[in-house]
């Protein structure tokens, strides 16, 4: 589902956990521009509804029984961009809370500092070869991650507005080929790596200028270090560009 997120941007759309007289209450004005698979303007996990706004977008647990929600806002109006949480009181907006503020302008030279985190991540990614795969007793499958436009269509159905996985569709949209060599006839894209049942890396496959294709993957336990190594770094970063709460009086869109 995780996946899904990083190929949309949309808009706010009604739903038993966040109705629109909800979003009317928290000021979320949002317009319907949907871009997701089968014209959705949102997603729907087991425990979550991600809605998608031209600017925001807005998490709702569906453990919140009144509501509550967080809202991340991009601000391009406004200059400031702020992630905040609205307590609800019978279904209406009754308190907002700043979680995290940060000027807009400030958001290149936060990138500045994480500049690292890109070269390595791609010095995990190491060369695939089919062979390597066969004497390590290694199989592939595709569908497993929906990262495509076509693989998230296939494997979801929209369900009051917003995406939701099918289970039938997922299992149907996953092919593990026969031979290796079948990958060659993947679309561009990721794919997973197994051994013995588990999973343990993602695959790339990357077609280049004159129709020549490149294989390369990253180990799982590898992508783990990485994440576990630069979420304090990334953290830290935004924290020293973070408008501090005795400063939201200067910011208009900051005085909930």
């Amino acid at each position: 589902m995780v996946a899904i997120i990083i190929t949309i941007y949309d808009n706010l759309a009604t739903s038993r956990w966040l109705p629109s007289p909800t979003c009317r209450a928290c000021e979320n004005d949002y317009m319907h521009r949907p871009i997701l698979p089968h014209g959705a303007r949102g997603i729907e996990g087991d425990n979550f509804a991600l809605q998608f706004g031209a600017d925001k977008i807005v998490f709702v647990p569906r453990s919140a029984a009144n509501g509550e929600h967080y809202t991340f806002h991009a601000g391009p109006a406004s200059g400031v961009l702020d992630l905040h949480e609205t307590q609800m009181t019978s279904g209406r907006s009754e308190q907002h809370r700043t979680l995290f503020a940060m000027r807009r302008d400030d958001i290149p030279a936060a990138l500045g500092e994480m500049t690292p985190l890109l070269a390595e991540l791609l010095a995990l990614l190491r060369p695939l070869r089919l062979g390597w795969l066969k004497h390590r007793d290694i199989g592939i499958a595709r569908g497993i991650d929906l990262i495509s436009d076509e693989d998230i269509a296939a494997a979801t159905r929209k369900r009051k507005g917003r995406l939701a996985v099918d289970p039938e569709l997922y299992q149907q949209n996953i092919f593990v080929p026969e031979f290796l060599e079948q990958v060659y006839d993947f679309p561009d894209g990721t794919f997973a790596l197994f051994r013995r049942r588990r999973r343990i890396g993602i695959g790339f496959k990357t077609t280049v200028a004159g129709g020549d294709v490149r294989l390369s993957w990253i180990k799982l336990t590898d992508l783990m270090r990485f994440g576990r190594i630069w979420e304090p770094k990334v953290m830290n970063a935004l924290a020293s560009f973070a408008i501090p709460p005795e400063r939201y009086a200067d910011f208009p869109p900051l005085q909930h």
